[in-house]
């Protein structure tokens, strides 16, 4: 009956009404847009000493992408960061990217105020909202993305522009042809997988069975697919409304493996993200060793030999289609989030109790800093 629901076109759109699919076949299109727009922003600077990128959910998988990116090529160090804190290192060398889709993340806006504060250079992405605002009026970089998305569907409308902010300031070298190539490769996933192919020949159909009714274990090899890993994770989390363990090659092999030792019995399922060009030599033989010491037929996604932002985008769609296609099996709207709107309609309205005042840190150069202002106090930028 799952299959079945899967393949009829009819069931699928009623099962996914806020159109969820139609974001995620979509993607290619986005990072066009998104490209477009970047460029107009017309972002300049010098190289930083270090790049530091504050953004919550899915604005701050942006951050784990440079970071994924710059590792190796960029001589400043890039630091993903999803908090309200910032590390003590942040100072006038600091290249700070803000990202916030909607541009009222509280955390990301009291990251923003630490940085300014400190002398950090600011670049703000995000639809508009306060930090739109706030860069505007801070004469910062400011980069506009396309609104009406939740942020996790709008994954290459942040990811473009930051990576692009780092590419002007020498952090990356010219993507033009990477988001190009990127956009080719959403374009064939959404082709692939899309929801008019069916199970039969669709891989992600296949995965989201496999995953229907377990805890899916996600590991990625190599800096992009362990960032396609978390991405597999957090959106099986909104998507499907299920939790998921994911983990980097080769560190899940000196640890999480122990969790499935024995074997994944009924109730898990190893789902392998492998980017084959950007693996070590050695990973090919990790990933074989544990899956043999575990008995395990994987649910594998491979990146091709392509550039490396292409590659990411191959392995990305398949995290998407296949997070959504389990969330419709398992009976429940992809697009809603009740609970995480919940929490922010509650943080929003709620001070913080006196108990949980933030304490003043010392600034790099010694001196204290004011303590920032909680939910619902008023910030003086």
């Amino acid at each position: 009956m799952t299959k079945a629901l899967l393949d009829d076109p009819a069931a699928l759109a009623g099962a996914d009404p806020a159109g969820m699919l139609a974001a995620v076949a979509s993607a290619g299109a986005q990072a066009r847009a998104a490209f477009a727009l970047a460029q107009q922003a017309a972002v300049v600077g010098s190289i930083p000493d270090t790049v530091v990128v504050a953004g919550m959910g899915g604005s701050g998988v942006a951050g784990d992408v440079l970071a994924a990116l710059a590792f190796a090529e960029s001589t400043a160090p890039v630091v993903a960061v999803k908090g309200d804190r910032l590390p003590a290192f942040v100072g006038p060398g600091t290249l700070l990217v803000a990202v916030s889709h909607s541009g009222n993340t509280d955390e990301t806006l009291s990251a923003v105020e630490q940085g300014l504060k400190a002398g950090a250079r600011l670049i703000a992405v995000a639809s508009g909202g306060r930090l739109a605002e706030l860069a505007q009026d801070r004469n910062a970089a400011l980069v506009l993305v396309e609104g009406g998305r939740q942020p996790r569907a709008a994954f290459w409308s942040l990811v473009v522009p930051v990576l692009l902010a780092a590419e002007a300031c020498g952090v990356l070298r010219p993507l033009g042809s990477q988001v190009t190539a990127a956009a080719d490769a959403l374009d064939a996933g959404a082709a692939e997988l899309g929801p008019a192919i069916p199970t039969a020949a669709n891989p992600a159909k296949q995965a989201a069975l496999r995953l229907a009714g377990k805890l899916p274990v996600v590991w990625g090899t190599g800096q992009l697919g362990a960032v396609a890993a978390t991405r597999f994770r957090t959106q099986c989390n909104e998507n499907a409304k299920v939790s998921v363990v994911s983990a980097a090659v080769p560190e899940a092999d000196h640890n999480d493996v122990m969790g499935l030792e024995g074997g994944l019995g009924p109730d898990r399922e190893l789902v392998l993200l492998r980017d084959l060009a950007g693996e070590h030599q050695r990973d090919g033989l990790r990933v074989a060793v544990v899956c043999e010491a575990l008995g395990a037929d994987p649910v594998v996604r491979r990146s091709g030999d392509a550039a490396p932002l292409a590659r990411l985008a191959g392995l990305v769609a398949f995290a998407d289609f296949t997070s959504t296609y389990l969330g419709i099996t398992r009976g429940v709207d992809p697009s809603s989030i009740a609970t995480l709107d919940r929490v922010k309609a509650a943080l929003a309205t709620r001070p913080p109790d006196a108990g949980e005042a933030r304490e003043a840190r010392p600034g790099p150069a010694g001196e204290a800093r004011e303590a920032r202002p909680g939910a619902g106090q008023e910030a003086s930028w």
